[in-house]
């Protein structure tokens, strides 16, 4: 009862945070002038694999306009190009985690098992959780991926000049630091997400005498993946807000209706970096937006 409890309520986190995933990587998108071929349905009949077209039409559908611009590159790096493989794995997973726990939810798993209909008493092994568990461990994988990838795109937004932006996002230049400090904060943030992926259903001992030499580790395993979700959605925040910032020096660009929204819903929270300033407070304050609810994109 408690891990499909807790189960249930992670996933309720991750559905609403891989939606702000795929606006975070659609204003991504937008800020580097990216290559939107990759989102062509044709290319993802040609491979219909783990829900990879629902995750292109999803961004097709945030970066749509009436005229599209030109990209500025042929082949963007593989956490942009990639990003409908990435992000239809992990809706995949969380299918599939859906599906285990609507089923422990829905399900008598009493030992013993009282048939009644029967005027039976009958132990069973019902209350062992193994596919839920693997469920969840898959999960925790897939954010895993997702969030690599998330941290990879704040790098090149923030660590590079190859698209014409402002070195690490500063727009005075020189000795400025800009975003370059949040590399860091990104980069240890992905780390605990790493170390929470590795798997907890493999760890335990035969206790009871013997009688109980197998465990699934089904509550650890589900409240580390809820872990995951928290880091993971401040990733999501800090690509927003380098994007965002990224959209502003780029002069004269107009976003597309969809990514318009995103990019406002941003600075409703989150000032324009106009001069260097201490960025955690943002970084808490559009956090906190995304996870209580209050964000509106």
């Amino acid at each position: 009862a408690v891990s499909a409890g807790a189960g249930a309520l992670a996933l309720v986190d991750v559905l609403s945070a891989m939606e702000q995933q795929q606006q975070a990587g659609a204003l991504t998108m937008e800020a580097l002038g990216a290559n939107r071929t990759i989102l062509d349905p044709r290319l993802h009949v040609a491979r219909p694999a783990a829900c990879q077209a629902l995750a292109a039409k999803t961004l097709r559908e945030l970066l749509a306009r009436d005229h599209e611009p030109a990209p500025t590159t042929i082949q963007d790096p593989l956490s942009i190009r990639c990003m409908p493989s990435i992000h239809g794995a992990l809706i995949q997973a969380i299918d599939h985690a859906r599906l285990a726990v609507e089923i422990e939810l829905n399900a008598a798993a009493d030992n013993p098992l009282v048939l009644a209909e029967d005027a039976l008493v009958l132990s069973t092994g019902n209350f062992h959780t193994s596919s839920l568990a693997l469920a969840f461990e898959t999960l925790g994988l897939a954010i895993a991926q997702c969030a690599a990838a998330c941290a990879a795109r704040f790098i090149q937004l923030t660590g590079s000049s190859r698209h014409g932006l402002p070195k690490y996002l500063s727009p005075i230049g020189g000795a400025s630091a800009g975003f370059v400090p949040l590399q860091k904060t990104v980069t240890a943030i992905l780390a605990g997400i790493r170390q929470k992926a590795n798997p907890a259903m493999l760890d335990f001992l035969p206790v009871s005498e013997g009688v109980e030499d197998h465990a699934t580790q089904t509550p650890l395993t589900i409240a580390k993946c809820a872990e995951m979700i928290v880091l993971w959605r401040r990733l999501i925040a800090l690509e927003l807000m380098a994007a965002a910032q990224a959209v502003d020096l780029r002069e004269g660009f107009v976003l597309a209706p969809a990514t318009g929204v995103i990019h406002a819903a941003v600075r409703s929270h989150v000032a324009t970096l106009k001069e260097d300033r201490s960025l955690g407070t943002s970084a808490n304050t559009l956090y906190a937006a995304l996870a209580d609810g209050t964000w509106r994109a």
